[in-house]
């Protein structure tokens, strides 16, 4: 009989959550409901949307300005400050999807950057949370964007400068500890801002204890999700068979025979719906 194990922290994360419900919210009002973007990084949900009619953009031209009946959705992830302020004059009704944490650090970003200090980032540079966050740094500061401990050392800023060190919210916790503790060494008047969710550090403390209770870890989310990934290479670091999908189909039940105890944990763009149709898939095993 195969055990099924899940973790606590499957679905989406609140602000995701927050997100995907202000937009169903707007198609049940029978509006024309637009996202800037990708709304959430999985593809299985954008198809839902999609068919409930969501209708992803790439540019706010392509949305009829003069309709009363369209409404476009800001991501999760946020977007740069110019289009913001471009919506702000040109759109009559949008709705602010970012997630609180994500708005709280370009705040946080464009404060200090107005006080002088220069931004030192821990997150993907591709990443559109990290190219919204870096559209609120003042451009008489100096920024770098960092991805490891061992980027730190290429900073050319002097000990006496001022720095604001800030991550991006889905980064992995303990890497972001090292960055803290090497940067404390090297500059006086260093401020941190400790930005990375916490549900996103509950998630990856999940992950470590279930890929060691597992025989095998199944992580269910979108393949160009940064957090999702994350997961991938904590769970690896403890369990040596782990599986990345991000639909019912690309599950080979062959693959799992030899497998007594099967762990369960998603991405936090990841849908319950979602997880529990691979979970479905998976007691075929039983």
């Amino acid at each position: 009989m195969k055990e099924i194990i899940f973790s606590k922290y499957t679905g989406f994360c609140s602000g995701v959550k927050r997100c995907i419900n202000l937009t169903e919210r707007e198609i049940l009002k029978n509006k024309k409901v637009f996202a800037l973007g990708e709304l959430v990084h999985n593809e299985q949900e954008i198809k839902r949307l999609s068919s409930l009619g969501l209708i992803t953009i790439n540019n706010i031209q392509e949305i009829n300005t003069k309709e009363d009946n369209s409404v476009l959705v800001i991501r999760a992830h946020g977007i740069e400050k110019n289009i913001l302020e471009e919506i702000n004059k040109k759109i009559k009704n949008f709705i602010n999807g970012i997630c609180p944490i994500v708005e709280k650090n370009q705040k946080i970003v464009y404060e200090y950057s107005n006080k002088g200090y220069n931004i030192i980032i821990y997150g993907d540079i591709e990443h559109p949370e990290i190219k919204a966050l870096i559209s609120y740094i003042n451009p008489d500061v100096k920024y770098f964007t960092i991805n490891s401990i061992e980027e730190t050392k290429k900073l050319n800023f002097l000990p006496k400068d001022k720095i604001l060190l800030i991550a991006q919210t889905t980064k992995e916790i303990k890497e972001y500890e090292k960055i803290i503790e090497s940067l404390k060494k090297r500059f006086k008047d260093l401020k941190i801002s400790y930005s990375i969710c916490k549900e996103t550090i509950l998630r990856e403390k999940d992950t470590k204890i279930l890929a060691q209770k597992a025989d095998c870890i199944v992580i269910i989310g979108g393949k160009n999700s940064a957090n999702t990934k994350k997961l991938v290479n904590i769970a690896k670091n403890y369990n040596q068979n782990v599986v990345l999908i991000n639909s019912e189909s690309e599950l080979n039940l062959k693959e799992f025979k030899n497998y007594n105890k099967i762990g369960i944990i998603s991405g936090a763009s990841t849908p319950k719906w979602l997880v529990e149709k691979i979970v479905k898939k998976l007691n075929l095993l039983s």
